[in-house]
């Protein structure tokens, strides 16, 4: 039984980004990640879990929370409106001389090669074609999830050139910065030991250019494969930071749309958009590339290209080694796949839709590569 809880943050959230944070020249700075990663989120929601399910942790607490499903984060703004990276596939930038609707967004999509030439793509992938060569507007990080999911449903992209005037530019969530001082073992701040935190804030009060007062929250809808009440505070992300975690609803975690629905089951042409970051044993790419993706049965997807933003890193700390762990590498949140199907793809919209599809079991119960499903 998958149960979904929300996590809003109480104070500011700080999810570390990797960089070195130690008492040395350069290092005396800890910056945060705009939206934790999954593994983030499974480890709070396990740590969780565990006293209220009676684990213990001298035994086979750490093998049980390992194996606990934990999906997310879907990250929400506002009353509860799901947000989501921006899809890799769609690039908004400006024309200077359309005054009525400035805002373009020029949708990529795999070009045909033709049989006298050629291109530097791998194991024969099709390039993406730029059909302009305007400079990419900034922002535009974050799309509504309404947003995206009129996108899934369009192959071609209609409707979104010009950008509708109803768009939203959702930003990145606000950071603190905070200064802090080591405390010695004497109980006294130590001289010149000082440090920065810079932390996602959960509750947004600022005010936008035109002067006028914006307020929204942050907070993740989180699937955990429990029933454990783990109603109340928790630990979120780095220096001990307090989360309360929510009883959610069925409905707090994004369904197929019908149409969409409709759409993909008889689909040939399928495209695959990542909502949490991706880990892939070939790297950016799918190992499952050729197969079905993990958990579907009776489909062939054969990778056609790809949208794939730059790398990004995950490590950590391992407790039962006592030592960091390995640095691993992510295929970032928004990465669009491109895909020819062969059988049944009805499975795309149900029991496949915001599931997991990395490569490696354990990545999948942590949460990595949750995706969503279209047509191109």
């Amino acid at each position: 039984m998958m149960q979904t809880i929300r996590l809003r943050g109480v104070d500011p959230l700080l999810f570390r980004d990797g960089r070195p944070f130690a008492a040395e020249l350069g290092a005396q700075r800890a910056d945060s990640l705009p939206v934790p990663y999954p593994g983030v989120i499974a480890g709070a929601v396990r740590t969780a879990v565990g006293p209220a399910a009676g684990w213990k942790w001298e035994t086979d607490g750490p093998t049980k929370a390992l194996a606990l499903d934990v999906h997310g984060p879907v990250v929400c703004i506002g009353d509860g409106k799901p947000v989501v990276a921006a899809p890799a596939d769609a690039v908004i930038y400006k024309k200077d001389n359309e005054k009525k609707n400035p805002l373009q967004c020029m949708c990529l999509r795999p070009r045909e090669v033709p049989t006298d030439s050629g291109c530097n793509m791998p194991d024969g992938l099709r390039p993406v074609e730029v059909t302009n060569e305007e400079k990419p507007e900034r922002g535009y990080s974050m799309w509504l999830w309404c947003d995206l999911e009129k996108w899934l449903a369009e192959p071609t992209g209609a409707g979104f050139d010009p950008l509708p005037e109803d768009f939203c530019n959702i930003g990145l969530p606000a950071v603190e910065e905070r200064t802090h001082v080591q405390i010695g073992p004497n109980g006294i701040s130590e001289d010149g030991m000082l440090f920065t935190t810079a932390s996602v804030v959960p509750l947004e009060r600022r005010r936008d250019k035109d002067g006028k007062k914006i307020e929204r929250d942050w907070s993740y809808v989180v699937r955990v494969a429990s029933d454990t009440d783990i109603r109340g505070p928790l630990f979120l992300g780095g220096e001990r930071r307090v989360a309360i975690a929510e009883t959610g609803t069925p409905t707090d975690w994004p369904a197929c749309p019908d149409d969409l629905n409709q759409k993909l089951a008889s689909a040939r042409r399928i495209r695959m958009i990542l909502v949490t970051p991706a880990i892939f044993s070939g790297g950016w790419r799918p190992g499952w590339a050729g197969g079905a993706p993990p958990g579907v049965s009776g489909l062939k997807l054969t990778l056609v290209s790809a949208c794939v933003p730059r790398r990004e890193a995950v490590s950590g700390w391992d407790y039962a080694k006592r030592e960091p762990k390995a640095v691993r590498w992510l295929v970032p949140a928004g990465s669009v796949f491109f895909f020819e199907a062969e059988g049944d793809t009805s499975a795309l919209a149900s029991s496949a839709w915001l599931a997991p599809v990395s490569d490696n079991d354990q990545d999948r119960r942590d949460g990595y590569g949750l995706a969503v499903w279209g047509m191109w």
